[in-house]
């Protein structure tokens, strides 16, 4: 399932990703951000599941890929408020929000090499972000 952002939506998330850049330091009262893990390939297609809950972390919250296809699954394991996954600045990279027992998944095509952000989009005041690293082929 691919989701496409509204135009609106996007520039939230860009502005997010602007005040997260400014503003490095942790949510008060929160854990670190926990695990990084290299997707595997399942059929030609780079696969990785990331747990939420509600700490407010994405875990792994540090994704390692290579160039092509990439299937996120977001599990919520935990209570509380629902999460989603948007990957700043690429419209359309995204899960989307995902309640308390839920599993969503959405596949894309990775950005070029580099090292990009991804929020959960109503809780980035709370920290609760990650970054996506593309390597070269």
């Amino acid at each position: 399932m691919k989701v496409e952002l509204s135009a609106e939506s996007q520039a939230q998330v860009d502005r997010i990703d602007a005040w997260w850049r400014e503003n490095r330091q942790a949510a008060p009262n929160r854990e670190g951000h926990p695990g990084a893990e290299t997707a595997s390939v399942v059929d030609g297609v780079q696969q990785i599941t990331v747990v939420v809950d509600q700490s407010f972390r994405f875990n792994p919250s540090t994704i390692t890929v290579h160039p092509g296809p990439v299937k996120i699954t977001l599990k919520h394991e935990g209570s509380g408020a629902p999460h989603d996954l948007a990957v700043t600045g690429h419209a359309g990279d995204a899960v989307p929000l995902t309640s308390a027992g839920q599993t969503m998944s959405t596949t894309f095509t990775a950005p070029a090499p580099g090292s990009y952000r991804f929020v959960c989009t109503i809780h980035v005041a709370q920290g609760m972000t990650g970054t996506l690293v593309v390597l070269p082929s």
